[in-house]
């Protein structure tokens, strides 16, 4: 059951993926509107989604071993693409590229709309998904990831301040903002009687229930098909990496942990996503190779829809 609405999950997802693609062909959108509509999805669709979720599940210590695990999935690739890129004596700026694009998921940003439709808006599932996403891939893509870019791009000497600043930044956005305040409200058993409290909330799920919809939308108007001949052994190593190695520790440590089979299906669903988009702008903006990570990010998506049917019927 859970592999047929997986594999129904990703084939309606493709379709949406390439509605985007045609639009941008007749023109009704543009490229410029993908950069749009991602910072619509990043700051209003998924803290709606996460708050909504996590507020009405209960909230449990043992759930950051979930995030526990991504994280410790995510550190262990970024070593395995470090040596990788050492022994193929990449530049430095490659070498940055191949290991953002190897080690980050894109949890958020993709992993939502999967796991959404997956598991048909189960709440449960989804509140674990938010675990999964934003403590155990979001806060490290965006202290780790950002140091990694900076490391391997030009701008490595910048100050021990500056590079705390650029950090910080995701401790006030509207994603961790929003993780905080569903964490907290899900110790309160709130009443759903209450006028207000159901419209609000029938708000936070009318604006999340356009998430997945936006998402592939997104995907579909910023996906150009770019010739991989130059660097298509950069690309395997990216996607072997990324797409098999990850979800396959991901799930190793489930079996260590004796998840139950729900945070089994989620932790290595989260890990076979495809490499997250935001390594491409730390990529531009601290000196990596921005056009390799572009790339990369192009080959791990759409090598994942064969790799993520392999970790379902896995599964």
């Amino acid at each position: 059951m859970f592999e047929a609405s997986a594999i129904q999950a990703l084939v309606i997802l493709i379709v949406l993926i390439f509605l985007g693609m045609f639009l941008r062909q007749w023109g009704i959108l543009k490229y410029s509107d993908g950069l749009t509509l991602s910072k619509i999805i990043i700051n209003v669709s998924i803290p709606a989604l996460i708050l909504s979720s996590l507020s009405q599940q209960q909230f449990e210590a043992e759930k950051l071993l979930l995030a526990a695990v991504m994280i410790i999935s995510q550190l262990a690739c970024a070593l395995i693409a470090w040596v990788v890129s050492y022994f193929l004596k990449l530049s430095r700026p490659r070498r940055g590229a191949l290991i953002l694009a190897s080690t980050f998921t894109s949890s958020a940003f993709l992993g939502y709309a999967v796991v959404k439709e997956a598991f048909h808006n189960n709440s449960e599932a989804l509140a674990d998904a938010a675990i999964v996403s934003e403590l155990g891939v979001a806060t490290l893509l965006f202290t780790v990831g950002i140091f990694i870019a900076m490391y391997f791009g030009s701008l490595g000497e910048l100050s021990f301040k500056g590079k705390f600043k650029e950090m910080s930044k995701f401790f006030y956005s509207p994603i961790f903002i929003s993780l905080i305040l569903g964490i907290g409200l899900s110790f309160f058993n709130i009443s759903k009687k209450n006028v207000f409290v159901s419209s609000v909330y029938e708000l936070l799920q009318l604006i999340a229930s356009a998430n997945t919809f936006l998402v592939a939308l997104t995907i579909g108007v910023m996906l150009y098909f770019k010739d991989f001949r130059k660097v298509w052994w950069i690309v395997l190593v990216a996607v072997i990496i990324k797409l098999i190695i990850q979800p396959l520790l991901s799930q190793a440590q489930a079996h260590i942990f004796q998840f139950p089979d729900l945070w089994q299906q989620i932790v290595v669903l989260e890990a076979a996503m495809p490499t997250a988009a935001m390594t491409a702008v730390f990529a531009k903006k601290y000196g990596c190779d921005a056009e390799l990570t572009s790339i990369l990010i192009f080959a791990t998506f759409i090598s994942s829809i064969i790799t993520m049917i392999m970790m379902v019927l896995l599964l």
